[in-house]
């Protein structure tokens, strides 16, 4: 009687959910349904409101819903006489919803096909419900939605089954059946009086077994169901196509499949199938041609047709090459499915077009009848591709928009980007001098006639010349210089402008090799500058140009210094445009010859120098002034970054000099504006560069850069400055003549960073800065790697290891994964030493540095066998984990278990893996006292977290598994297995909680 209740109770908060007044009454009423449904009553409380007559689809579907959960994650609490009983209540059930609404069909199916997967007393699945509803017309819905649902469930990975009993269950349920389900497939389709949708669900269920590699093709090549399949591709109605074309598509996918057999048994079986597809296909070519949806550009029947296509030439991509004759049909079919407009559809096709690329080059040469044939298909490709790349007519080339919203915009220029990889699959296939020479004809025809054709047709012809740049030698004889001298005659047109230029700036290697064009396309990209729409082009176009041409512009550095300082003065360019251009001259000043070099280095940086120190004389600085100091050290930045003088003294010496002469001016910058999001990160990128390029000038005032930065964190708290200090820590041992002194510099410059950060890090929960706890703790990470002997002796390294544990429970993946990578690198030498000394059983100290070796060690390694002050500090690792172990334990096990992304889990398992061998092991190696046995602290520890999570969650008889599990492998020393069992515990845990539902 205590179900009725119960049901009346569910039922209210179903309508406070559907219906409740407020936002809180739905919230209230949302949770009480979900610890509900965890619940032992749920069983007999959802079982009754499906027996229900009286109760609507919403309660029917929660009650349905509910048993299918419970049944995947507390099956064992049924026991089999339950679940036994259960299944015939379910079936009764579907029974009675066999005229009603799909929806609590398919649950019921879903619910029945979990019992089934699990519960191995029940015998004969496929006998009883074929026994069942087979016989009523009105019944054999049912029966076809429970068989096709049932292989996805063999699959669920929400049931965790062994592997042993899945495969014997699998086998009775699916395998040993598949020969009994197409018959009685074939039985249904015979069946006069079956309801309308019957065919459809034998095509649903039909695709549910081949997909799932029950069903072979030798098993239906003489069943109709093939020709059932291709005859539902005619249906108007939208649900019948698709479930055609998801048939069609699992036949040609076995076929695929079948490929990689032996080629006798492959002709042997699946020949005749294969020319029964290759002949409806045709059929279905024309039948594409014809449909008046397609015509009407019905975009789900278009890419249904161009599903089956582009399936059939992956499958037979062999064939294709090898017997084009029997093929050329389903290519051009192909070629006709790229014809269509929408831009999402024929990108499915693009993997096809590369991988036929590809097999035509490695399997035809150049007078092969396929190779000709298709060289034709691929030209055809070219042709349609360029169709494709066109702006819209209705684009407006004086709008910053062109008449396109910022999400088409995007969409399109993504598209482009694609479909660029398709261009340079044709030229492969085609031959360069082919391949160029159609955009090229597009491109005359346009400067003949500008009227005639629309500016969109040039620009498509001249994005096609760019993508295809990649595959173009750069001895290339018979197009491009065509091409090239054309430009001069282009109309003027800001888009025309645009693309050609930056067809300049792809083919720059191709300008090397042909240096005649040099000065005309460096006229061409400069006179791109004075129009606003081009200027993006010709800054990135210059900087390629500079790059691969240098040696053909070092004469003309004056000049192009001096453009420009116009340029970058006019404010016609963006700020990444002045920084290109900066990177465009830093080539050239490389390339120009002494002693020139070091008056080129000091033409660009002095003015910008005196630039920056006008600027931060400035008493106040507005805005505008701040976003021009940020940029100055930008291009001040990638100038030092691109410019090469190595083996140059003069321009060595002169370098240094500016160097030096420039940190005041950096310093006084971030004393003043430290906490500008600009500025800080263009300083942060220009200390980058000097301690990543310029570490030997730097060691002068290393010290003093050191400072600053962290200076600037701790007035900020921005991530930045932690940032650019992981940089300076990579760098280390170039920063000091000794490395003594680098490692002792950097370690003070974490323990002051790690004193900002944990002040940070008290006030503020750590996922409200994700950014400073993702980079502050990539910086430990770095330190620990970098110093260890200095960081892990820091006093202040306890507080950073208890904020580590403390981090664990961020909500930010990124963050996530810094803080355990972390971890990972202050536990795992650990556990690496304490295993070398517990193997070798010799006192830890002399094993802590690298393997002996024959040759004398040196004189840092001496130090470390000694326990000098860099030698690994593995006791103090093992203090610290004995100290704070339990709370390490709870945030991995908690964050594994319910919030840590799944792709985190498996590094944080190694975590625990190296904490359970610290503690277990650790005390004892530090004492080199090997035969005592392991500490059971983290047993116990893993003990008392699990006392805290409810057995609703856990069962209780899965957490003495789990522990019995976990402390043999403890005491075998099996840290891999601790790794595997928390791992899969955790994702267990994760799929019968966070995944319900």
């Amino acid at each position: 009687m205590a179900a009725q209740p119960a049901a009346n109770e569910v039922i209210n908060a179903l309508n406070a959910l559907y219906q409740g007044a407020s936002q809180g009454e739905r919230d209230q009423a949302n949770a009480w349904l979900e610890r509900f449904q965890k619940t032992t009553q749920a069983w007999t409380t959802a079982d009754s409101i499906l027996g229900s007559a009286d109760l609507g689809l919403e309660s029917k579907l929660f009650a349905a819903q509910t048993l299918r959960n419970k049944i995947i994650s507390d099956f064992g609490e049924l026991g089999e006489q339950g679940a036994l009983s259960l299944r015939d209540s379910v079936v009764a059930h579907l029974r009675n919803a066999r005229s009603g609404p799909q929806p609590l069909i398919t649950q019921l199916c879903l619910a029945l096909a979990d019992l089934a997967v699990q519960l191995e007393a029940w015998a004969d699945p496929f006998g009883d419900m074929t026994r069942t509803f087979l016989s009523d017309p009105e019944s054999v819905s049912c029966l076809l939605e429970f068989f096709a649902v049932l292989p996805e469930e063999a699959l669920n990975e929400r049931i965790m089954l062994t592997t042993e009993f899945y495969a014997q269950r699998s086998a009775t349920l699916l395998t040993q059946r598949a020969g009994d389900l197409i018959q009685l497939l074939v039985q249904c389709l015979q069946q006069p009086d079956l309801k309308a949708d019957a065919h459809t669900r034998v095509l649903v269920c039909f695709t549910s077994w081949l997909k799932n590699g029950e069903i072979t093709l030798m098993m239906i090549q003489s069943t109709p169901l093939i020709e059932l399949s291709f005859a539902a591709l005619k249906a108007e109605d939208s649900a019948v196509f698709d479930t055609a074309v998801d048939a069609i598509c699992g036949i040609i996918f076995e076929t695929h499949v079948d490929r990689d057999d032996d080629p006798g048994v492959v002709q042997a079986k699946n020949m005749a199938v294969e020319q029964q597809l290759v002949s409806q296909l045709t059929a279905v070519a024309g039948q594409m041609r014809a449909d008046p949806l397609v015509a009407d550009g019905d975009e789900e029947r278009i890419q249904g047709y161009c599903r089956v296509f582009t399936e059939a030439g992956e499958a037979w991509m062999h064939r294709i090459v090898h017997n084009i004759a029997v093929f050329e049909p389903l290519v051009a079919a192909l070629v006709d499915c790229m014809r269509f407009e929408s831009l999402e559809i024929i990108t499915m096709m693009f993997d096809f077009w590369s991988t036929l690329a590809d097999r035509v080059m490695e399997y035809t040469s150049s007078c092969d009848p396929a190779r000709r044939t298709l060289t034709g298909v691929f030209e055809t490709i070219i042709d349609i591709t360029i169709g494709h790349v066109k702006y819209p007519t209705s684009y407006n080339a004086n709008d910053a928009r062109g008449g396109m919203t910022a999400k088409e915009r995007d969409e399109f220029r993504e598209f482009r980007h694609n479909i660029g990889d398709v261009l340079k699959d044709c030229v492969r296939v085609v031959g360069q001098a082919k391949a160029l020479s159609r955009p090229y004809n597009i491109i005359v025809a346009g400067v003949k006639d500008t009227a005639q054709l629309p500016w969109q047709d040039i620009e498509a012809a001249l994005f096609a010349l760019r993508a295809m740049g990649a595959e173009i030698d750069p001895q290339e004889n018979e197009v491009l210089p065509k091409i090239m001298d054309m430009f001069a005659h282009f109309p003027a047109h800001p888009k025309l402008r645009y693309a050609a230029t930056l067809v300049i700036g792809r083919y720059t290697e191709w300008t090397y090799e042909h240096p005649q064009y040099v000065q005309f396309q460096l006229n061409y990209i400069a006179e791109g500058f004075k129009v606003r729409e081009v200027a993006a082009a010709s800054a990135q176009s210059l900087k390629y140009l500079c790059q691969d041409c240098a040696k053909y512009l070092a004469g003309h550095w004056t000049e192009l210094l001096k453009f420009y300082s116009e340029v970058a003065s006019s404010g016609t360019l963006d700020d990444n445009d002045v920084i290109d251009f900066s990177v465009a001259l830093a080539h050239v000043v490389s390339a120009v010859p002494e002693p020139g070099t070091a008056a080129a280095i000091e033409a660009f940086c002095m003015p910008i120098g005196q630039e920056l120190g006008a600027l931060l004389q400035q008493r106040d600085l507005a805005d505008g002034h701040k976003k021009q100091v940020a940029l100055l050290l930008d291009r001040f930045g990638v100038f030092l970054r691109y410019v090469h003088i190595e083996g140059n003294e003069p321009a060595e010496l002169l370098t240094a000099r500016i160097i030096n002469d420039s940190w005041p001016l950096v310093s006084a910058a971030l004393q003043r504006l430290a906490a500008d999001a600009l500025v800080s990160e263009g300083v942060s990128k220009f200390v980058r560069v000097l301690v990543e390029f310029y570490a030997g000038v730097l060691r002068p005032i290393v010290a003093q850069v050191i400072d600053a930065v962290v200076q600037a964190f701790q007035q900020t708290g921005l991530s930045v400055y932690l940032w650019v200090a992981r940089r300076i820590l990579s760098v280390s041992g170039s920063l000091a003549s000794e490395e003594s002194v680098a490692l002792q510099l950097v370690a003070g410059m974490v323990e002051r960073l790690s004193e900002a950060a944990l002040a940070l890090f008290q006030q503020t929960r750590f996922s409200d800065i994700p950014e400073t706890c993702e980079d502050y703790f990539r910086l430990v990470e770095r330190a620990v790697e970098t110093a260890p002997g200095y960081v892990i002796n820091l006093p202040s390294f306890g507080f950073i290891f208890q904020a580590a544990a403390a981090a664990l429970e961020v909500n930010h993946f990124h963050a996530q994964m810094a803080v355990i990578r972390a971890w990972q690198q202050m536990l795992g030498p650990t556990k690496r030493h304490i295993r070398m000394a517990h193997d070798q059983r010799s006192p830890l100290q002399q094993l802590a540095g690298p393997a002996a070796s024959s040759a004398p060690p040196s004189p840092r390694r001496q130090q470390r066998r000694a326990g000098g002050p860099d030698a690994y500090p593995v006791h103090r690792i093992v203090e610290l984990c004995a100290e704070h172990g339990f709370s390490l334990t709870v945030k991995l096990m908690h964050g594994m278990m319910q919030h840590f992304g799944r792709e985190a889990v498996a590094e944080a398992a190694d975590v625990f893996a190296s904490l359970a061998a610290i503690v277990s092991d650790g005390p004892a190696a530090v004492q080199a006292q090997f035969d005592s046995p392991p500490a059971a602290t983290m047993y116990e520890w893993v003990q008392a977290v699990l006392l805290q999570i409810p057995d609703a969650s856990f069962p209780a008889a899965d957490k003495q598994t789990f522990l019995a599990s976990l402390s043999g492998d403890i005491r075998a020393r099996e840290w891999l297995k601790v790794k595997m069992l928390i791992a899969d515990t955790a994702a267990v845990f994760w799929r019968r909680n966070t995944a319900r539902g």
